[in-house]
């Protein structure tokens, strides 16, 4: 019983370092777009 309980432990774990990694993932690709999107309307009112 012990070691069962240990094992899914340890998978619950794995997983929500998974979902940690993929989290961020999304935040750092958010910041990417926010960012080109800006510097897009930047271009677009500097050429104006």
């Amino acid at each position: 019983m012990a070691g069962k309980s240990s094992k899914n432990n340890k998978q619950i774990e794995a997983e929500r370092g998974t979902a940690r990694k993929q989290r961020a993932a999304q935040i750092l690709f958010a910041i990417f777009a926010i960012i080109l999107i800006l510097s897009m309307v930047l271009s677009a009112v500097a050429s104006y």
